[in-house]
């Protein structure tokens, strides 16, 4: 009870890391710049903390050996994920582009869960967790689908190209699922959250650094230094950090698909709530009571998918 609920309130720093690194974008004028830089501040947050606790930075020789080959390619799987979400807001939609990622995520962690992919715990799908999915499906329909539906949020391009942007969409959502079983995984055999979590970061912001410079946008990092820039835009580095050592610590102790869906939950319920207070510059919205129902029946299948 204690970590589903750990993991919720990891879930609520989300949007916030979402809120700072939009801004961090439109003040450095691109997307992977600002995913670059929010990288780089994780980075060097968790090698100050890991020096503190007197945490060796790199893995001992025999970990780097224990440790299996695809786990290695932790890093480079952001830079995927990133490059699809980039396009697919315009390429098939708001709320094709949020949906299914999001509904590939959950189901996909479910098959990591039975299955024991990635070094998970085997936790085999019974009724009971089915029964759980179903719930977070009818919730995630109420909270996201059915509002987006009312504003016609539900433009794309059709055709072929369409549908090769959805099977990235969903390739996208299964990604992030794989991101954290191979980061518990790693954790786990390395025989530290911290150190797994510095090494992710370190590595993805060596890939995003060769990818901006690729680029040509490695010059604009200057602008995220003026003066003008309100101090909360570093805060993305430092929740994503916070965040990914989440995955890297709960995971082992709940599984996949429960840390996931319970970190789901936090990130809509505090969307909602900037929605509907104006929070961090965010346009105010009315929120539903089939919204509020939504989440209370996500809440139910996250219970019964971990009990």
């Amino acid at each position: 009870m204690l970590y589903l609920l750990i993991a919720l309130v990891l879930g609520f720093c989300t949007p916030l890391q979402t809120a700072a690194n939009s801004r961090m974008r439109q003040l450095v004028s691109s997307a992977p710049l600002a995913t670059l830089i929010s990288f780089a501040v994780s980075t060097i947050v968790l090698i100050i903390v890991a020096l503190i606790a007197s945490i060796p930075l790199m893995p001992s020789q025999q970990a780097l050996q224990d440790a299996p080959w695809w786990s290695w390619f932790i890093g480079v799987i952001p830079l995927i994920t990133i490059t699809i979400a980039i396009h697919l807001f315009k390429e098939i939609g708001q709320l094709q582009a949020m949906v299914i990622p999001m509904f590939s995520q959950l189901l996909f962690s479910l098959c990591i869960d039975h299955f024991g992919w990635f070094g998970a715990r085997v936790m085999p799908l019974g009724w009971q967790r089915a029964l759980g999915a179903a719930l977070l499906i009818v919730g995630v329909t109420l909270v996201v689908i059915i509002p987006r539906l009312n504003s016609n949020a539900t433009t794309g391009n059709g055709g072929l190209r369409q549908v090769l942007w959805q099977l990235a969409a969903v390739l996208s959502g299964c990604l992030s699922a794989v991101v954290g079983a191979i980061l518990a995984s790693l954790g786990q055999v390395i025989g530290s959250a911290i150190q797994a979590t510095t090494v992710l970061f370190a590595i993805a912001t060596v890939v995003m650094i060769v990818y901006c410079c690729l680029g040509g946008s490695i010059v604009k990092t200057r602008k995220a230094f003026t003066t003008s820039a309100p101090w909360w835009i570093w805060m993305g580095g430092i929740l994503g950090a916070v965040i990914v050592y989440g995955n890297a610590w709960l995971i082992p102790l709940i599984g996949v698909s429960a840390f996931m869906m319970a970190l789901l939950i936090g990130q809509l319920l505090l969307s909602l709530l900037m929605e509907r207070h104006g929070w961090l510059g965010a346009p105010k919205k009315h929120i539903s009571w089939t919204q509020y129902a939504g989440i209370i029946i996500m809440l139910a299948g996250v219970f019964m998918i971990k009990f």
